[in-house]
């Protein structure tokens, strides 16, 4: 990157600033220039004066950028772009001039604007958290704003509000979705001293909170100051090409230097200049990189920058968040068992019929369930929803009840054969709704998240490439993240995870020299997702903020393509490797050829466009990468 803008947050909104324009400006003019010269057999003052006038725009704050790194100390590959305008303009190429400035100036902004995630990040985080609140003074409610409300105050959140503030409930019962902090799809039934969230979605119950914490202090509050932090501190690495250009442009300027003086001709110090030109060498990582990122994304990989693809084939270390990404994240019921005497279509069918107005994603799958099944459902009457226990309706005059087995008194009511089946089910991580007819048991249905079927053939492929660190990061309870991490095959893994959790896990890897991808898709994950060295969303299933904070996203939520990803990094590496190696061996003996009188500026100028040219083709080689097995690519 132009070391103008390394910095994220610098120009946070470049475009929409008059730099963008002045930019597209010059690259007009550059081209302005081609279509006037275009067939004529030399070039005409209008041409030049054009070529001109857009390296003066784009190439004069490369170059004053590279004197300023030089006055600093601070080499890297803004002294290579320089010293290619340069010798260009000497050896009368001003269009080259004006394409090279264009190219890389125009590349710096395009990253900058892909980059600028912590940002959007933050401003997604916000909108969860509602802007009023209705606390109760003297038992009467008042409308407050949020930064208003104070520790201690009794907050009223009705049905379908999201919840403004960290508490208890103090009054009320109901069902919360989390999935906004934990990422679990199931909603959690809350009662009174049970602790609730700011952010989270208050679903069916009238509740009071007392409120604990407010405002930054709120769980949501620290998960957007974890974003911001862990986006400052991200781990930077060196790109390949920066740490080549701190030795590569003094020598090439020391040659020229030394050829003038011990052969008192300017004009192979100038030779030196143009073949020494580093237009193979500044081509190396970005032709690679570019074609890189086309070829995931015809794959399904949307890559936010260079230099997350070439950190990816760096990394020792893969942990997975769980619900949404090594599981579907869509409840479904997977068994079904009946009393002796009823079969399971009566017992689906039953429990769809009161289910069947519900939003409510255990009601989704049951009544996903009834449509695979093809089932008739008849119309209930007089639904009634029981906070924290279940729904109950009259279905042809029966009453039918599903939910938990306390609906009709506790599992002591169930049938030894059922209370068997809904300890296994319990046992196994799944929730169990048990459905009754006039309060007689009927059945229990086995609803649970399932993981996905590439999950296991993912983890076996990236030990494959050599990666042991393979684990889970989930904010689940213990018994559903080790069933989900043994299915799979994870060396690690952690349950009841909190956002800040992840985020300390992810950064004592990182402090043992370790580089980490953190793969996620909910908000809870947006910390993570920052501060790993790779961070990778489900593109699909994925929430704004993930999508936003990760570096990449995979668009169709498969994560069976990250060892492909990883392979195509290493393929990266070692094609950015050799195209520098081509590059320097390339100059080298030009420049040799050159100091020895052998090459004249216009045969130096032939030569230097013959290296750009090989590296041009070795580069887009990577285009043409397979997916499958690590020797075809």
């Amino acid at each position: 990157m132009i070391g103008r803008f390394a910095k994220l947050g610098v120009y946070q909104e470049l475009l929409r600033s008059g730099y963008f324009y002045r930019v597209s400006f010059a690259g007009a003019l550059a081209l302005a220039s081609y279509l006037w010269d275009r067939g004529n057999g030399s070039l005409s003052t209008v041409g030049i004066a054009l070529s001109l006038a857009s390296v003066v725009i784009n190439g004069t704050p490369i170059i004053w950028g590279a004197i300023r790194g030089l006055i600093e100390r601070k080499v890297n590959v803004d002294e290579l772009v320089s010293l290619a305008i340069i010798a260009a303009l000497v050896e009368g190429e001003f269009l080259t001039a004006a394409v090279v400035s264009f190219v890389m100036v125009l590349g710096a902004l395009i990253e900058q604007a892909t980059s600028d995630s912590a940002r959007k990040a933050i401003e997604s985080l916000v909108t969860l958290s509602p802007e009023i609140a209705t606390i109760l003074v003297d038992g009467q409610p008042r409308t407050v704003s949020t930064a208003d409300v104070k520790i201690g105050d009794i907050v009223l959140v009705r049905p379908g509000e999201r919840i403004p503030v960290d508490g208890v409930i103090e009054k009320g019962l109901t069902a919360v979705d989390e999935s906004s902090m934990t990422g679990e799809p199931i909603p959690q039934e809350k009662t009174l001293g049970d602790p609730v969230f700011a952010g989270s979605l208050n679903q069916n119950g009238v509740i009071e909170i007392e409120a604990s914490r407010v405002g930054e202090d709120t769980t949501l509050g620290r998960v957007i100051r974890l974003v911001s932090e862990a986006e400052v501190h991200k781990p930077q690495t060196v790109r390949l090409i920066d740490r080549y250009a701190r030795w590569f442009t003094p020598t090439i300027l020391a040659c020229a230097g030394a050829a003038w003086a011990l052969t008192g001709d300017p004009s192979r110090a100038v030779t030196i200049l143009i073949v020494g030109c580093p237009c193979a060498l500044i081509l190396a990582a970005p032709t690679a990189i570019v074609a890189s990122i086309g070829r995931a994304a015809r794959s399904g990989i949307l890559v936010k920058g260079g230099r997350y693809l070439e950190d990816a084939g760096r990394a020792g270390v893969v942990l997975f968040d769980k619900t949404g990404t090594l599981t579907q994240g869509k409840p479904r019921v997977d068994t079904i068992v009946a009393v002796q005497g009823t079969d399971e279509k009566k017992v689906l069918e039953r429990a769809a019929s009161v289910e069947q107005d519900s939003t409510h994603p255990l009601a989704q799958a049951v009544l996903k369930a009834a449509g695979y099944a093809k089932i008739t459902i008849e119309r209930a009457e007089e639904i009634f929803t029981e906070i924290g226990l279940g729904v109950r309706g009259l279905v042809a005059g029966r009453q039918v009840e599903v939910g938990s087995a306390y609906l009709a008194g506790g599992t002591g009511n169930l049938p030894e054969g059922l209370r068997s089946h809904l300890e296994r089910f319990k046992e196994n991580g799944a929730t169990p709704l048990v459905v009754y007819q006039d309060q007689v048991p009927l059945g229990i249905l086995s609803v649970s998240d399932h993981v996905r079927p590439s999950a296991a053939q993912t983890v076996g492929a990236l030990k494959s490439l050599g990666i042991e660190r393979i684990g889970m990061l989930s904010g689940d309870h213990e018994k559903s993240a080790r069933l989900v991490a043994e299915s799979v095959g994870l060396t690690q893994a952690w349950a009841g995870q909190k956002p800040e959790e992840k985020l300390k896990i992810i950064r004592e890897f990182q402090e043992a020299g370790d580089s980490v991808i953190f793969v996620g898709d909910g908000i809870n994950d947006a910390p993570a997702l920052a501060a790993a060295n790779v961070g990778i969303a489900m593109g699909a299933a994925g929430t704004d903020v993930a999508l936003e904070t990760a570096d990449i996203a995979l668009m169709n939520d498969d994560i069976s393509k990250i060892p492909f990803l990883i392979r195509l990094s290493h393929r990266t590496l070692r094609t950015i490797k050799w195209n520098i190696a081509f590059g320097l061996i390339f100059n080298a003996l030009a420049v040799l050829a050159s100091g020895g009188g052998l090459l004249s500026p216009i045969m130096g100028a032939v030569v230097h466009n013959v290296g750009s040219v090989i590296v041009v083709i070795s580069s887009a080689s990577i285009a043409f990468a397979s997916e499958r097995g690590v020797e075809d690519i």
